[in-house]
């Protein structure tokens, strides 16, 4: 669907349909004729108008069936065969089924449907049926069938020569584009997928790293990591010189460690690459960490907070001046609580800024600042300077050193909301923390709120869940009892293809939630232990990480070993 005729058709079946105001049908009329010419996707987020709703309208304007999974799809092999699966992933098409005189296809939204079904009627010889179906489906339903041939990547592998790459390094310096990078050297192809795959696959960090006679390249998903191919050995120094490349870093220098940055624009995804490649006994190893910019912002309700955690959290962040730290590991999620309570709390009365390294999510009406260390621009020197930007709410993306300790409780006591990270094991280790670095006691009490630390754990993978029993030894690991087991709902992953045969796909977050009382205060005076802190609190009420997390084991969400796993080092 092209031009602005056919968007306006579209928002009058959707204003027919009740799913869009009259005032909005005419609202997004008016900026198409003003020459406004988004994306399928663009106007579904522009109409306000739920995704599922917004496909299944457009499917029946289209004069299409509307399918809203794929997920046991198995793209024929005929269609694999016929169709490089790049071109399919371009083009937003994958093939449901292929019969001798019938091809069903599973068109995402943007694709323009009668070129497409006609282009493959011809190239295979059979009278194509299109249906509408999510894009993030397509792209899925073809990743699974690309991950299940591991000649995906060795027949990369394999192409790559040691003469190839020194003609070729010098010829893409340059070029950070995908489908460009693909046409260029071997060497250049290969990380370019390995790239592409990791995004793909949802993995945060590929590694590659020396292993006596081969380069081992690793995907971190779901917070684990997993082999994905071991490279030639004649491989490593081109492979490392291109990640140089694209991360503006000294090819030369292969004795200091060293830090980029890229960005790519891949599949209508803007992707961030934080890159750090250091020297080893066996020669350089490198870790890309991915960033998606177009990952879904979760809200408040998606972290997987209980109830009553989540009223008193939301309750908290309400408050005009204080505050609140979210602790735990590199890792377990806390940018993303913080970058939750903000979208919940923004409003155009309220001054919110930030100060990232990096900014990981644009948050609309909020002034977000990059930390740059060789330019000081450092936490603390920039939240000494905002205070006279006249702030509401500020967020520091982490508290490191004792300045900028200090410039967050001055900012809590004197009419700001303050939102910042620490890495400790649990909520009560951050009060030691704070007095580690300098913060007397009585302003950690007058200005601290609440702390709230957290884990990740993994979700049992909806498509291959089974019934999970559990020993009585493996319940008293997590302080679960007979009788509380008794109404419990265990369950654990096979393993399958939407998996890639972990068992879990996704992972949800395990919360302990500690706000400030007068009780607690007085121990923070008195500069108590963080073991009395949390001795007291667990005491008066406070569900601890691992307690929630046996929560969540119980109701199936995830597994006892998840829990165990994530939470080794925490008092029950």
């Amino acid at each position: 669907m092209n031009g602005e005729k056919g968007y306006s058709s579209l928002l009058e079946a959707l204003r027919d349909r009740g799913l869009l105001s009259e005032e909005r049908a005419l609202e997004l009329r008016q900026r198409l004729a003003e020459d406004w010419r988004p994306t399928i996707e663009v106007l579904q987020k522009e109409s306000g108008v739920p995704e599922e709703d917004f496909l299944r309208a457009l499917a029946e304007y289209m004069g299409v069936p509307f399918v809203l999974s794929l997920a046991r799809v198995e793209v024929p092999e005929e269609f694999l065969q016929a169709v490089p699966a790049e071109y399919a992933r371009r083009m937003g098409v994958a093939a449901t089924s292929v019969s001798e005189a019938r091809l069903d296809l599973a068109v995402a939204p943007g694709a323009d449907l009668g070129a497409v079904v006609a282009e493959l009627s011809e190239l295979l010889g059979r009278e194509a049926a299109p249906s509408l179906a999510p894009h993030r489906e397509v792209e899925n339903a073809l990743d699974r069938c690309v991950r299940q041939r591991p000649e995906y990547l060795e027949d990369a592998a394999g192409e790559l020569s040691q003469d190839e790459f020194a003609e070729s390094m010098a010829e893409v310096e340059r070029v950070t584009d995908f489908g460009e990078l693909m046409r260029k050297a071997p060497v250049v192809k290969l990380v370019s997928l390995l790239i592409a795959q990791a995004v793909r696959t949802g993995s945060t960090d590929i590694h590659f790293q020396p292993t006596g006679d081969s380069l081992r390249a690793r995907f971190r998903t779901d917070g684990m990591l997993h082999d994905v191919i071991d490279l030639p050995r004649s491989a490593r120094d081109a492979i490392m010189s291109r990640i140089k490349v694209l991360g503006k870093m000294d090819i030369a220098e292969r004795r200091a460690p060293q830090d980029g940055r890229a960005s790519f624009r891949y599949a209508d995804r803007d992707i961030d690459v934080r890159m750090s490649v250091v020297p080893t006994n066996e020669g350089e190893r490198a870790v890309l960490r991915l960033l998606d910019k177009q990952e879904k912002m979760l809200a408040l309700e998606e972290l997987g907070l209980d109830e009553e955690n989540q009223v008193a959290f939301d309750s908290l962040i309400r408050y005009s001046h204080g505050m609140i730290l979210v602790t735990g590991p590199t890792g377990s999620g806390k940018t993303t609580t913080l970058y939750a309570a903000l979208n919940r709390i923004n409003s155009p009365e309220t001054n919110i800024i930030t100060i990232e390294d990096p900014v990981e999510y644009k948050l609309a009406g909020v002034s977000q600042i990059q930390v740059l260390a060789r330019k000081n621009v450092t936490f603390g020197s920039m939240l000494r300077s905002i205070v006279r930007q006249d702030p509401d709410i500020i967020m520091i993306g982490e508290i490191r050193d004792s300045e900028t300790a200090s410039a967050a409780v001055q900012s809590a006591l004197t009419g700001h909301l303050m939102f910042s990270t620490l890495h400790t094991n649990d909520a009560a280790g951050a009060v030691a923390r704070l007095l580690d670095l300098g913060v007397e006691p009585f302003l950690i009490s007058s200005a601290l709120l609440a702390v709230m630390a957290q884990r990740l754990v993994r979700r049992v993978c909806p498509a291959c869940a089974t019934p999970d029993e559990v020993t009585e030894a493996r319940l008293a690991s997590l302080g679960i009892t007979p009788q509380q087991a008794a109404g419990a709902r265990f369950r654990k992953g096979r393993g399958c293809d939407e998996c890639l045969g972990t068992g879990y796909r996704g992972r949800i977050g395990i919360f302990e939630l500690l706000t400030v009382d007068d009780a607690v205060r007085q121990l923070m005076n008195r500069r108590a232990s963080s073991a009395e802190v949390r001795e007291l609190v667990v005491s008066n009420g406070m569900k601890a990480v691992r307690a929630d997390g046996a929560l969540k084991a119980m109701a199936g969400v995830t597994t006892v070993e998840e829990v165990l796993r994530v939470t080794q080092r925490d008092a029950t």
